[in-house]
């Protein structure tokens, strides 16, 4: 027994000797750096069981898909309620002792807080329950969306996308009850999409194919649900006509006070509205000299005689078959893959990407080739990128004039660079790669959008482009964008009013009265997304531009773009900000 003790001693002493070690080794301020990490950790949790909650149709969008089977009510008191959950963890929030934190996790702080606060303000001023007439049709693209998407089991999927189409009739009634005096263009508009998803609706056929082949009643119950939709969506169209379009005198222009939110706390950026529109107008006025410059380079003749618009009128229209288009996209992805691999200026994606034909449905709201980013929390990440292709019915002629104009093989090439190598679904995969939830379900339009644009300028840097005629059309689009930028400050600082914004884009880019209108309840719908493409583009070429001078013969671009992606969805001005942090860490040769 004398023996055993001072060896039952002995053990107790080194096993309790790395505790103290441990201990000995946390500061004041890590301890409480790691304490005020969990409580962070705490209230985005608690936010996204808010999101599932009482917002289950953005919580899919999220990656969240416990609320699947459940719409978002349409209702005041959904809204008061979840108002005031938000309110509160933002008051929660608050009480966090940020200083302690580590940087990377100040920025998430940030980013959270700039999220919430955004949240509040549009859910108590942008009126979206009385204004916002397509706000009620969105669940449409959200069902056919769950789907398409290979995220968790098909019958699972369809059981939740059935049971939102079941219930997608009787959020049309409280649009009824809700609906007060919006703008006439966004009346105009929803008429239309409400009508394009009743003439498209057969397209959700194919997608519950699978899950209604073996068992007649589930068939039934989706031709059922399938027929009530459609009686819905008449009435709908029907109610907008009628009732809601002769009392449709809203503002559509948001105004200085929502432009400078927008600008300073979704986007984070250094400038006000009266700067945002001087920056825009000289983006504006510098893209057209560009434009002009590259058409005289193409045919200085015609250009001298007919301006750029000549030049884009000879624009070569060889374009693959309508049969054949979203193969040669397929092939294009193959090429872009291959080409900057072998530049080595980026990293490799690995994420799958699906390329569909777009439904008919999404024509009046989507552009004619839209990328669709993976839901940003979910584990089996999927993105789509969907093709507007001529209607089969249509004649001929429209069939021929749509794939010339959209399809032709410089065009595809650029929708390629731009939209997903090195484009949006690159940026895309390293975002939703970020370690932080925080990061990665953040909203930055700057961020992405701007990274799309610069995307184009990479390419034609690195010479993936086959034709000059894509730089040509790069320029355009590039004009494009800063007029866009430019009528997006301008409506909503309420220089202008829509009719004079449509005429803008009527005069300076030769579009039909259609065409800019419909620019304009773009521009209207999203204050500040039309400025955020050159914002963001133009950044990060500054950013660029300074590792290029600073860093001289050790820059390395391929770095830089990996080190830029991988920040995630924080505001443009903090990647800026980290990146100097890390590489200052890294004890690299900056100014």
């Amino acid at each position: 027994m004398s023996l055993l003790l001072p060896r039952l001693a002995l053990v107790c002493l080194f096993a309790a000797s790395p505790a103290f070690a441990y201990e000995d080794t946390l500061t004041t301020a890590e301890i409480e750096g790691a304490l005020e990490n969990t409580k962070l950790s705490e209230v985005f949790s608690q936010y996204l069981a808010t999101l599932q909650m009482y917002d289950p149709e953005r919580a899919t969008r999220l990656g969240l898909h416990g609320s699947d089977h459940s719409l978002t009510p349409r209702t005041p008191e959904r809204l008061a309620k979840q108002l005031e959950v938000v309110k509160r963890l933002r008051v929660k929030l608050g009480e966090i002792r940020k200083d302690s934190m580590a940087p990377d996790l100040k920025v998430d702080y940030e980013t959270l807080d700039h999220m919430l606060e955004v949240d509040i303000y549009e859910m108590e001023k942008s009126g979206v329950l009385a204004r916002k007439p397509q706000y009620y049709l969105e669940p449409f693209f959200l069902v056919y969306q769950m789907m398409s998407r290979d995220y968790e089991d098909y019958n699972t999927r369809s059981a939740n996308a059935l049971s939102r189409l079941k219930q997608f009739p009787g959020l049309l009634e409280q649009a009824e009850r809700n609906l007060s005096h919006p703008p006439e263009l966004w009346t105009r508009q929803a008429i239309k999409q409400a009508s394009d998803a009743l003439n498209y609706v057969s397209d959700f056929v194919p997608v519950f194919r699978g899950y209604t082949r073996a068992d007649t009643a589930l068939k039934a119950q989706v031709d059922e649900t399938m027929g009530k939709v459609k009686i819905a969506l008449a009435r709908y169209a029907a109610f907008l006509e009628k009732d809601i379009l002769p009392v449709s005198d809203g503002e559509m222009r948001a105004g200085d006070y929502t432009y400078g939110f927008y600008l300073e706390r979704l986007h984070a950026l250094d400038m006000t509205p009266g700067s945002a529109l001087r920056y825009s107008k000289k983006a504006f006025k510098q893209s057209m000299k560009d434009l002009d410059k590259e058409a005289r380079n193409i045919d200085s003749v015609l250009a001298g005689e007919k301006g750029w618009k000549g030049v884009l009128d000879k624009l070569p229209k060889e374009h693959p078959p309508a049969a054949e288009v979203l193969k040669v996209f397929q092939d294009e992805m193959d090429r872009a893959y291959q080409h900057f691999d072998e530049h080595k200026v980026v990293e490799f994606p690995r994420q799958r990407l699906l390329i569909k034909r777009m439904p008919g449905f999404m024509a009046s709201v989507l552009p004619y080739v839209y990328y669709a980013p993976s839901f940003s929390l979910d584990d089996n990440r999927i993105s789509e990128l969907f093709v507007l292709l001529p209607p089969d019915k249509a004649p001929e002629a429209a069939r021929e004039k749509t794939l010339a104009a959209g399809f032709n093989y410089a065009q595809v090439e650029l929708l390629t660079s731009y939209a997903i190598m090195p484009g949006m679904h690159l940026r895309g995969f390293e975002a939703s790669s970020n370690r932080s939830r925080i990061r990665r379900i953040s909203r930055q339009p700057v961020v992405s959008n701007g990274w799309a644009c610069y995307s184009e300028l990479l390419a034609e840097e690195m010479g993936y482009y086959s034709s000059y005629w894509s730089r040509f059309l790069r320029c355009y689009v590039r004009a494009l964008r800063a007029a866009r930028a430019y009528a997006d400050a301008a409506l909503h600082t309420k220089k202008w009013t829509p009719v004079e914004a449509s005429l803008f884009f009527q005069k300076n880019l030769h579009l039909t009265k259609g065409q800019a209108d419909a620019e304009v309840v773009r521009l209207s719908l999203s204050p500040t997304d039309g400025l955020s493409y050159i914002v963001g583009m133009d950044r990060i070429l500054e950013m660029r531009g300074y590792y290029e001078r600073t860093e001289a013969k050790y820059f390395d671009l391929r770095k830089f773009h990996t080190l830029f992606l991988r920040m995630g969805e924080i505001p443009i001005e903090r990647i800026a900000d980290e990146m100097r942090r890390q590489k200052r860490e890294e004890k690299k040769i900056i100014r």
